[in-house]
């Protein structure tokens, strides 16, 4: 039996290409819920916008930026439209971002390159993880450093002794990828219930006024489809 969420897509897949519905599916697949992405203050958008960008390309679902310094704001041209694809969640300070993400039983780790810290490609991805990033000057702050489980770091043999944000991110989610898909034999974790739930939500997105559409086909309003109200 099919649905409500697989109702409403097979009704959008109407306004859609089939190679583009195809690529929802094939992208939404590869999402994962378990690894998640944290910004602790960083607030400049050119980073914020490539961070974005990264998120998506590496298959993450969730993007929990702390606003401690200035809202989140992002460049849709360097980000290319990506944030469309995440579920960005804003918090005004770390203390309770961090709270809520331990009671959802993810472990926070923290991008800090001292002794003890684990390179990024050998921590336990079985886990529900959260990778904290902080600030591009300061660092992470004094109370994400007190909810942190543990720290890692990104493998680094030159002269340099850091990265820009948004490489650092770049790179800590490639080789966050990597392992998942050596420890775990993938890197997509959601079910088909939730893949089926995520594609709608992105069908939502993606089709114009799909909400009228959806109501109007469902027999909640008389009115015919016009090519206006579709776009077309």
């Amino acid at each position: 039996m099919i649905g409500p969420a697989m109702k409403n897509c097979k009704t959008l897949e109407d306004f859609m290409l089939p190679e583009r519905v195809e690529r929802l599916r094939q992208v939404a697949a590869w999402r994962t819920r378990n690894l998640i992405l944290v910004l602790d203050g960083v607030h400049d958008p050119h980073n914020l916008s490539a961070v974005v960008r990264s998120c998506d390309a590496f298959g993450l679902l969730d993007l929990h930026v702390i606003e401690s310094n200035a809202r989140f704001r992002v460049s849709r041209k360097i980000s290319q439209g990506a944030e469309k694809w995440l579920d960005i969640h804003r918090w005004p300070e770390p203390k309770s971002c961090a709270q809520q993400l331990h009671a959802q039983g993810f472990e926070l780790w923290l991008a800090d390159s001292r002794p003890d810290s684990l390179p990024v490609d050998q921590l336990p991805w079985d886990k529900r993880l959260g990778l904290v990033f902080g600030n591009e000057h300061a660092g992470a702050s004094a109370q994400m450093r007190e909810q942190a489980t543990a720290c890692f770091h990104i493998p680094m043999h030159g002269f340099a002794e850091s990265f820009n944000i948004s490489v650092a991110v770049g790179i800590g989610l490639a080789l966050a990828q990597r392992g998942r898909q050596a420890q775990l034999g993938r890197h997509g974790d959601m079910s088909s219930d939730e893949i089926d739930q995520l594609v709608e939500d992105w069908q939502r997105r993606s089709v114009r006024a799909s909400d009228l559409i959806l109501r109007r086909l469902a027999g909640q309003d008389g009115q015919e489809l016009s090519d206006d109200t579709l776009g077309g």
